[in-house]
């Protein structure tokens, strides 16, 4: 059982799975990476009221925005919070060592 599961009962459903069993915070898709980040200075409670007041594209915004700063990059490692492209249309944040690198280009030809 995921802990967004547990969450979603007490925000009444606000927080639930995706099919790839990852967070969706209503509308707002967290990697489970990032929902634990998200956890360390938001409860799941603010977590949906942000979501609810600001939209899912402003709060991933906020959210990154937020895990930026030096403090909070220091606090948690130097790991930070990055938009996602994610299989539907919603905005998705994954936690920063979760992006993928650039693949160099090869210039070999």
């Amino acid at each position: 059982m995921k802990i967004w599961e547990v969450h979603s009962v007490q925000t009444n459903g606000a927080i639930k799975g995706t099919y790839d069993g990852e967070a969706d915070v209503n509308g707002l898709v967290l990697s489970e990476k990032a929902y634990l980040l998200a956890l360390r200075d938001y409860r799941p409670a603010e977590l949906v009221r942000l979501v609810a007041r600001e939209g899912p594209e402003l709060a991933a915004e906020e959210l990154i925005g937020h895990f930026s700063s030096i403090d909070a990059l220091r606090a948690s490692g130097g790991r930070g919070l990055v938009a996602a492209r994610s299989w539907s249309m919603a905005p998705k944040v994954i936690r920063s060592d979760e992006a993928e690198a650039p693949k160099a280009m090869d210039r070999r030809r």
